[in-house]
């Protein structure tokens, strides 16, 4: 009985594979994961595909890209950045020893395999694009497209790096860590953009450890902040917002900096923004461990964007301006988005709204 059942289970599988290989050869294109590749390998051996392309080839592990090639292949083309995340082996001790983290992509450019490179981004303003040239990339030129973007609403900087002395929190379990000046002071300026008219789908919070993440997550009631994008740096490659809230977490008496001395994810955290960009962090500590980061915050305060705190601008009476340096200070100078004053507008009903000054719902609808 048994025996018949496994016969009829590898009956099943050959007709379900077979029905799969003629809708994928009607198809011009298929597309699949690098683990679905090596999974159904004896079914694009039949496919016979000529063409492989495999986009963030540099994040891909070198194995999972060979599993995923077959003798039909004529042209491998690889898009991806090796200067921006690396593979992540399962076991660290195949990357420290065996350099497993290094991806067929990568290893090709380190061997002077000719290539051709982007030279022009069309996602960034060019503020925070000068952020990773030279610094990170030699050469990388401004579309027309960025030189467009407005600037953001009740704030005086479209980029501005808020430096702190806060120390950091151990995460009771595991290793990460956590910083609750730069979550409280985060998720309070996200409250204040979302006043200001801004959508929460506009708005990315990143940071760059997962104990950083459940401490923005605890701050933020669903209700509230609904479509807000919470993630860190490593789930976040690709991808991109108009707005990036970041929190480098890293503060301590010791000075060690952990994640933040590797290259690779400075770059992918700082070149996630395409109208604005917000970081909080001890910059301080960050200059005294890493040659980058001190190049990048030697711009950034020659351009005057560096400081203890933010200016905030009311939008309904541009002359009240306040640098805010922590959560608490927000919701003192700007209690519903606004300056202090009252609203005073009169509503249909004939009262007078009880709010302070602020710039959602100007129609009081």
């Amino acid at each position: 009985m048994m025996s018949e059942y496994d016969r009829h289970t590898r009956r099943l599988a050959e007709v379900r594979e077979q029905e799969s290989l003629y809708l994928m050869r009607r198809a011009k294109v298929v597309g699949m994961t690098t683990t679905g590749a090596a999974k159904v390998h004896s079914m694009l051996r039949q496919l016979k595909p000529s063409i492989v392309i495999v986009e963030e080839a540099a994040e891909v592990l070198e194995a999972h890209i060979v599993a995923s090639l077959t003798p039909s292949c004529q042209h491998l083309i690889l898009i991806g950045d090796h200067q921006q995340l690396r593979p992540s082996p399962t076991v660290f001790e195949l990357a420290k020893t065996y350099n497993l983290d290094v991806s067929l992509f990568e290893r090709l450019i380190k061997n002077s395999l000719a290539f051709s490179r982007l030279e022009i981004q069309h996602r960034m303003r060019p503020e925070i694009s000068k952020l990773l040239v030279p610094h990170i990339y030699k050469e990388l030129e401004d579309h027309e497209s960025v030189l467009e973007y407005p600037s953001i609403a009740g704030v005086q900087a479209d980029m501005y790096f808020i430096d702190h002395n806060k120390t950091e929190d151990e995460v009771t379990e595991g290793h990460s860590k956590a910083n609750d000046h730069e979550a409280s002071f985060l998720v309070e300026m996200c409250r204040y953009l979302i006043k200001q008219g801004y959508k929460a789908q506009q708005i990315t919070i990143l940071t760059t450890y997962s104990g950083q993440l459940f401490a923005f997550k605890n701050k933020m009631p669903r209700e509230e902040f609904e479509g807000v994008r919470v993630s860190t740096v490593d789930n976040y490659q690709g991808e991109e917002n108009d707005i990036l809230l970041l929190s480098l977490v890293r503060s301590n008496s010791q000075g060690t900096i952990g994640f933040l001395g590797i290259d690779n994810r400075v770059c992918v955290a700082l070149s996630r923004a395409r109208h604005a960009l917000y970081c909080i962090g001890n910059f301080a500590q960050l200059c005294a461990k890493s040659q980058l980061w001190n190049r990048i915050l030697t711009y950034v305060k020659n351009a005057g964007l560096l400081g203890d705190g933010i200016v905030l601008q009311c939008q309904q009476h541009p002359q009240y301006s306040q640098k805010v340096s922590d959560a608490k200070a927000i919701r003192t100078a700007f209690p519903e988005g606004g300056c202090t004053k009252p609203c005073s507008a009169r509503l249909e009903c004939g009262h007078v709204c009880q709010l302070s000054c602020h710039s959602w719902d100007p129609r009081h609808t």
